[in-house]
This record gives structure tokens, sequence and C-alpha cells, in this order.
């Protein structure tokens, strides 16, 4: 009897049981988008030829992977958290590559030179913003306070951000070169932009996290 009932249990388990490693496979879209965000940062830092093309490339990855996961969660019976969870972790995560290459066009668009040190500093607080999330969503799986610690210092990451962009934007502001005022406040803007994104999927974690335990 005890033996028929534990193979009962096992064929409950295998139907139950997630067929996907979602937790995989946002790592692996975490993983993808700290290569652009970095990408981003050391193309600022350093000006290399065709930094900004790795970055465009790195963002089709990371779509291709957003994509994928989407496909998977239509074809799943079962998850390992709630889908929508699910779903909204990897499409707010998407909008941080996003707003990496929003970044790239805006400097190439404007021909902004990153030659800047507020523009070098940013861009490295959102390597470490992002660094932090994918830290996090690798501890997602196996230790939820670790994940909630990463999340936190990712959403750290943004209040760090946004006083350096106060005093970036107070600087830029003595220039008597209103052209060169518009161009460069733009591209701020818009690592502003992707710094909040860090933010959001940093909220998210936490609030995912909280639901798991």
């Amino acid at each position: 009897m005890a033996v028929e009932k534990k193979n009962k249990f096992a064929w409950f388990n295998r139907i139950f049981e997630p067929s996907v490693d979602f937790y995989a496979m946002l790592n692996r879209q975490a993983a993808k988008t700290l290569e652009g965000v970095e990408a981003l940062g050391q193309w600022i830092a350093d000006g290399a030829q065709n930094r900004g093309q790795v970055v465009r490339d790195l963002e089709r990855d990371a779509d291709e992977l957003k994509l994928d996961l989407e496909r998977k969660l239509v074809e799943s019976f079962v998850t390992p958290i709630d889908r929508e969870d699910l779903y909204d972790l990897s499409n707010m995560l998407d909008e941080v590559i996003n707003a990496a290459k929003s970044t790239v066009r805006e400097i190439e668009a404007l021909e902004v030179s990153a030659d800047d040190r507020y523009m070098q500093e940013m861009s490295q607080i959102l390597v470490e913003g992002t660094r932090c999330l994918t830290l996090s969503f690798a501890a997602l799986k196996s230790d939820p306070a670790e994940a909630s610690q990463q999340a936190f210092l990712a959403r750290k990451s943004e209040n760090r951000f946004t006083k350096v962009y106060r005093q970036a934007m107070r600087n830029l502001f003595k220039l008597d070169d209103c052209k060169q005022i518009l161009r460069v406040g733009e591209v701020y803007r818009s690592m502003l932009l992707a710094a909040e994104r860090i933010d959001v999927v940093g909220e998210k974690l936490s609030h995912v996290v909280v639901k798991m335990t």
C-alpha cells in the first residue's frame, strides 16, 4: 500500500513539476543585460570604436531571450513563481538594456562627446546597479535573503545616480552654449531613464521575494 501511494504521488509531482527552468532563463537575460550596460560604460570611458554597435547587438540578444521566455510561459502549465511576475521581471529587465541602447543613439545622433566626467561616473553607477540586479536574479531560487539584499542595493544605486545627475545638470547650465546644454542634457536624461528602470526591476524583485517567503 505504501509503495502504491508513493508511486501515485510521484506521478502527481511529475505532472505539476515545472518543466522549464525559468530561473535560469531570467539569469541569462540578466547576464546579457549586464553585458550591454558594461559595453555602454566602456564605450563612454574609452570611446572605443564600434562599442555602440556592441550595445545594439547585445540588446537584440537580450530581446531574443525575453521573447523565448514569453513563449515558454505560454507553453508551460506550471511555473515556479507566478507567471505574471515572471513576465514582468523579464519585461522590466528588458527596459534596462533598451535604455542603454537609447543612450547610445542619443550620443551618436546628437554628436555628444563622451569625454564628460559626469557621464562617465553615471555610466559606472548604471553598471554597478545592473550587476546587483544580476546577483539578485542569481540568488532568487536558492537564497531569497541574498536576492532581497542585492535588489535593495540595485535600488540604492538609483539614489546615487540621481545625486550625480543633479550635479551634472547644475554644472551643465553654467555653460553659455544653449545647443550644448540641450544635446548633453538629452544624454543625461536618457541615462537617468536607465537608472530609473534599474530601480523598477529592483522593486519588482523585492516584491517577488516577499511573495516567495
